[in-house]
Formats: C-alpha cells, sequence, structure tokens
C-alpha cells in the first residue's frame, strides 16, 4: 500500500474483542496507519486480542505498546485519533457512535450499525450534519467475486438471488439472545443481505418464516435457529435467504455462507473467499487475489488521509439500508406478515 500522507493515520478502536483482532491485524502491517488507543470495558481482552493481532505478523516477537483505556472519553482526549474504528456488540451501538461524531472523528463501524432504526437514522443524520467519513464492516463488497459479478452482471437483468448463512451457534453469551444479537439475520446473515443489495438491488418486500427447532436444549437462548425469507427485489427480481445456527462442528461447504445469482444461461456463486461463474459451456473456479477485510480497511484509511471517500463501498447511510431489510425479514417471521421494507423507516 502506498503511503497517503507525510504521516500515519492515527486510529484509535473502540471495543476490542474477536472481530477487533481482524482489524488490528490489518492496521498493524499498513504503513499509513498507527494504531493510537485501544478502549475496552476489559483489560485482559485487550491484551488478549492484541497478542493475537501481533502474532499474525510475527508470533516471535512481542506485541506493540498501545495504551490501553476502559473508557471512550478518556481515551479519544488522550491519544486525539484521526479516526475510530468501533468494533462493538450489535446491542453497545448508538451512544458511542454519538460521542464521535460529536468529535468530529471519522468512523469504520462493525455492522450490523444497530439494532433499531430510530438510532442509526439520528447517527446517519449526525453524520451527514457534521460531513464526516463513514465506512462499514461489509467486506465482501470488496470481494474480486463481487467486481466481476458486478461487472457481469450490469447489462443482464437478475431473475433471482438464493442467499445462504448456514453455520454453528457462536459461544458468546449475548449472541444467543434477540435483544442483544437481533438473531442471525441482523448479526450473521446480514452480510449476504448486504450482497444481495449491493449486487441486485433494493429489496421491496420480504416474507419469512423461522423457528427454534435444532437447539433447544442451549440455555438462555431465544433466537430462532433456521429461517427462511422471500425477498421480492424493486427491480422485479425474487430471492430467498436461507439461515441456520445449528450446523455445530459441521465443516463448512463455499456455498454455505454467500449468494448464488441466477441470469439467463448464468449462475454466479459469490462466497467469502471466491466465486463460481457456471454457464452451458464453462465454469470458472475464481479466488480473491487480496484479502477482502484488509481492503476494506485500506479503503478506509485512505479515505481518511486523503478526504476522498470514492474507494469506501458501504458508507454508514448505505448500511442504514441493511439493517432496514434484516429487520424487516425479523418482523415478518414475527408476525407472519409480508413486511414492506420501507415501512421500517
Amino acid at each position: 500500500m502506498s503511503d497517503y500522507s507525510s504521516s500515519p493515520v492515527r486510529i484509535a478502536m473502540i471495543g476490542v474483542g474477536h472481530i477487533a483482532a481482524m482489524h488490528l491485524t490489518n492496521l498493524l502491517r499498513m504503513p499509513s496507519a498507527q494504531v493510537v488507543g485501544l478502549a475496552d470495558i476489559d483489560a485482559n481482552r485487550i491484551a488478549v486480542t492484541l497478542r493475537r493481532a501481533a502474532a499474525q505478523q510475527n508470533p516471535s516477537i512481542e506485541p506493540p505498546a498501545i495504551p490501553a483505556f476502559n473508557d471512550v472519553e478518556k481515551m479519544l482526549n488522550a491519544v486525539s485519533p484521526d479516526a475510530v474504528i468501533l468494533a462493538l456488540p450489535p446491542f453497545a451501538h448508538g451512544e458511542v457512535e454519538f460521542q464521535c461524531v460529536e468529535a468530529g472523528l471519522p468512523m469504520l463501524v462493525q455492522k450490523p450499525v444497530g439494532l433499531d432504526m430510530e438510532t442509526v437514522r439520528a447517527i446517519e443524520q449526525k453524520i451527514s450534519d457534521r460531513g464526516l467519513i463513514s465506512a462499514v464492516g461489509y467486506q465482501a463488497r470488496y470481494s474480486h467475486a463481487a467486481d466481476i459479478a458486478r461487472s457481469m452482471l450490469a447489462d443482464r437483468p437478475i431473475g433471482m438471488a438464493v442467499g445462504t448463512y448456514l453455520g454453528g451457534l457462536p459461544g458468546t453469551a449475548w449472541w444467543r439472545v434477540q435483544a442483544r444479537s437481533g438473531g442471525q439475520v441482523v448479526e450473521q446473515a446480514t452480510h449476504v443481505v448486504d450482497l444481495q443489495r449491493y449486487l441486485v438491488g433494493e429489496i421491496e418486500t420480504v416474507q419469512a418464516v423461522a423457528a427454534t427447532r435444532l437447539m433447544t436444549d442451549v440455555e438462555n437462548l431465544d433466537i430462532a435457529d433456521v429461517s427462511i425469507a422471500s425477498l421480492v427485489f424493486d427491480n422485479g427480481a425474487i430471492g430467498t435467504l436461507i439461515n441456520s445456527s445449528g450446523l455445530n462442528g459441521v465443516p463448512r461447504e463455499p456455498w454455505d455462507h454467500g449468494l448464488r445469482l441466477v441470469a439467463r444461461d448464468l449462475s454466479f456463486h459469490v462466497f467469502t473467499n471466491g466465486g463460481r461463474i457456471a454457464t452451458a459451456g464453462e465454469t470458472r473456479e475464481l479466488v480473491n487475489p487480496e484479502d477482502c477485510k484488509y481492503l476494506l480497511d485500506e479503503a478506509f484509511v485512505k479515505a481518511v488521509a486523503t478526504g476522498d471517500s470514492s474507494h469506501i463501498r458501504s458508507t454508514y447511510s448505505d448500511a442504514v439500508l441493511t439493517l432496514r431489510a434484516t429487520l424487516a425479514i425479523n418482523e415478518s417471521a414475527r408476525t407472519g406478515q409480508l413486511v414492506r421494507v420501507a415501512d421500517l423507516g
């Protein structure tokens, strides 16, 4: 990566759990970025995540000395960052974003951006009013397969978009509580819904069913572990979203987390790490030449350094629309009714 200014972009991280290790790993190998502060309510978690991220670079050396804080305001005052990365669980979004906007800081926010439309719309407006750069952690938009799909399908009508997110139950206690995680559609399958929006168009209506069938013996679990949603896009395409968190320990197939697009005489799979194009005469495998998670962080750092946000593929405002679509799926599953996505605000 090229240097974008005479000095690196000074980045502070808020929330230093599992997903933060990915961002830290990327930033530590990025010449144009410098991590100047880490904030989390758990000091041990900061130490563990920092060691894990540093080990990705060189397991034989000690992790860098980065100031650690248990209070966001104290960190922002002490280190004066140029930008922040918010790697927070869904239920923790809200107050911290308002705090960072008030400080005039560009933000990269982990998905989902929240759990209710009123809060995220208020944050969106504040970001717009201040003219701040924003990005959200939908890394699949930066994949080579997504680039090729957008190019190949630009002048072809897409008939159907079949999304899947099949996996196991995360070990984190909050994930199992609907009011704290939003459930699998909002917290995990949001990546697939975001790809559907990015590659097909806006989702107009949803009709969903969900059930807890497989994990009934798990303590304090109140989320669905299987669900199916039918989608209608504003351009007339149709789609589905199929989810399960009941495949614990089962080897993952490439298509378990991905999207299959159907056009005339063409099937295009977009996976987490690549894709597959199939026509009547050819099947071609695609491999992402670069880590799309790194490209996400790189685009944000470049935007902050240069003031040019054109390389950011998911802004906060755009991610709000993905959240709205996933909340609509939850609402349809809850009520048994067809839901117009725009009605959620």
